[in-house]
C-alpha cells in the first residue's frame, strides 16, 4: 500500500458533517455534509434544537452528533442530534443508560447476568 492510500484511509473519509453555527446571514441550525472526493455539499434534514457558534462537535459511528459549548446563550452543556435514523439497538441503549445510570459501575459479570452482550459492555468503558 502506498502513502497516499494510507493517508486517504486514515485521514480523509469520503464525507464530513458540519453544524454551521453562524454565517453572514446570522445564526444557523443547519447541518451540512461535504463529500471530500467531489467537494459537493449537501444540506441534511436534521437541525440543532438551538443555534450556537464557537462550539465543538463530534459524530459517533452510529450517526449521532454531539455539540458542546458555544457562544449563543453561553451554555456549558452538550446537545445531541441524530444525523441518520438510529437503529433499534441505539435507541434501546440510550434509554437503558438513562434509566440505569449506575451500569458503568457494575462488574462485567454482573452486566452479563443482566443480559448485556460483550459488545455493549465494551461500550461502557
Amino acid at each position: 500500500m502506498d502513502w497516499e492510500s494510507v493517508f486517504n484511509l486514515l485521514f480523509l473519509p469520503p464525507q464530513r458533517c458540519f453544524y454551521v453555527g453562524v454565517t453572514m446571514e446570522g445564526l444557523q441550525v443547519d447541518h451540512w455534509k461535504v463529500n471530500l472526493q467531489t467537494f459537493q455539499w449537501t444540506k441534511l434534514l436534521s437541525v440543532m434544537p438551538e443555534p450556537a457558534y464557537f462550539h465543538c462537535a463530534a459524530v459517533t459511528p452510529a450517526g449521532c452528533m454531539y455539540v458542546h459549548g458555544g457562544v449563543e446563550n453561553r451554555r456549558t452543556g452538550s446537545l445531541s442530534v441524530w444525523l441518520v435514523v438510529p437503529s433499534l439497538l441505539e435507541i434501546t441503549w440510550e434509554k437503558l443508560l438513562k434509566a440505569f445510570r449506575h451500569l458503568a459501575q457494575l462488574s462485567p459479570q454482573q452486566l452479563l447476568g443482566l443480559g448485556l452482550t460483550h459488545t455493549l459492555i465494551q461500550r461502557l468503558k
